[in-house]
């Protein structure tokens, strides 16, 4: 089918004599869509501008033929390949560079690598310019762009639309489902080299640019771009991004020092236990942790804690009153709290980069992290698997 797209388009291109060819060029099926027949070409210069509303520069336009075919008789000539995106607006946007991330399935652009002297052909359809692009070209790495471009959202469909519940104590449930996008996401482009493909992983990740959730993957993707292509200006921001999130897997854990009631401090050192320790981030006012003290975190504690297991308790509150009597009524008494009842203006916080709860950290005897962010079940299994091992 694809195939046959290709030859009637380029009949069409070659009609009435010469045949022209084009940098980049294409056909967008309109129907069913309201958008503007007009297809702008946008430049991208940074990590964090790469598929970022307003960002971007439109470098050029192209109007559509009736039969929805267009094309780009000038591109840059930038050495090497570069990444650019193709956007439709919908009648009367002033903002030419404005892109649909918040629904994959109705997104308006799309992204695709440009290497001077090549010929691009793009096929899609402006209900969802995602779903169904193809895209033809002799740089390989454009048809990862397109698989990505098309799972992204299957990926979403799976992972949001049908997994979504508006119960305030799912809000567990629906974060794993949101992280397991995000990381289904950057698995799928886990062993590609091309720098503009793991970025663009990344930013559709997380469109809004929050990689507190991501941090093990963006320091992995860091680690990556330094062997696959050290020089190159993204691979820096993207590492001076790794620098600002969280903690990860392998690290040691960050010494803070926690707040006592006789206005003293302890060390997280003189805390941890002798094989496992589960730094607990979390709020009186916060459903989901509350709900996760009284099903999964009390059981794991009278389970293992004389096995070598403990909790210690970090809360993101502001009275006192509210905070202790939710311990109490949890049952969580059984271990250590602290918090500096601050609310979101915890030092702890800051210390360790980080602003979501409910969240959590595994640590073993010397501090090292283990494992971090599980819950319910998963939380339930690691700590049984273990104390097993």
């Amino acid at each position: 089918m694809e195939f046959r797209l290709i030859i009637l388009f380029l009949a069409i291109m070659c009609a009435g004599g010469g045949c022209k060819t084009f940098p980049v060029s294409g056909n967008i099926d309109f129907s069913g869509s309201t958008l503007q027949r007009t297809l702008y070409l946008i430049e991208v210069k940074s990590f964090s501008s790469l598929a970022s509303s307003f960002e971007g520069k439109v470098l050029d336009s192209a109007q559509f033929d009736v039969k929805g075919n267009f094309f780009f008789q000038n591109m840059p000539d930038k050495e090497g390949q570069n990444i650019y995106l193709l956007a439709l607006q919908k009648p009367g946007e002033k903002f030419l560079t404005r892109l649909e991330n918040e629904n994959p399935l109705a997104s308006n652009y799309l992204p695709f690598l440009y290497c001077p002297g090549d010929k691009v052909i793009i096929f899609s359809k402006a209900l969802s310019m995602l779903k169904e692009v193809t895209i033809k070209s002799k740089i390989p790495e454009n048809i990862v762009l397109q698989n990505l471009s098309r799972k992204r959202v299957e990926w979403y469909q799976q992972y949001f639309l049908e997994n979504k519940s508006a119960d305030e104590e799912s809000h567990i449930e629906n974060e794993a489902s949101k992280l397991n996008y995000q990381k289904v996401i950057l698995n799928f482009v886990k062993e590609e080299k091309n720098i503009y493909v793991q970025s663009m992983a990344l930013r559709w990740a997380s469109p809004a640019g929050d990689y507190e959730r991501l941090a093990d993957e963006v320091r992995e993707v860091c680690t990556k771009l330094k062997v696959y292509d050290p020089e190159h200006p993204w691979t820096n921001q993207i590492c001076v991004k790794s620098t600002s999130l969280p903690p990860v897997t392998g690290d040691v854990f960050p010494h803070i020092f926690f707040p006592t009631s006789d206005y003293d401090s302890i060390s997280i050192k003189k805390l941890l236990a002798t094989k496992l320790t589960l730094v607990d981030l979390w709020a009186s006012w916060c459903a989901p942790c509350r709900k996760e003290n009284k099903q999964v975190l009390v059981p794991l504690w009278d389970q293992f804690h004389k096995k070598g297991f403990e909790i210690i308790g970090y809360a993101l509150d502001s009275s006192e009153k509210g905070w202790k009597a939710a311990i109490l009524n949890d049952g969580a008494d059984r271990w250590k709290h602290f918090s500096h009842l601050k609310g979101d203006e915890s030092p702890v916080f800051e210390t360790i980069h980080m602003t979501m709860i409910p969240a959590n950290f595994l640590l073993d005897s010397r501090g090292v992290i283990v494992a971090k962010n599980l819950h319910g079940e998963s939380l339930k299994k690691f700590v049984e698997d273990y104390f097993r091992s």
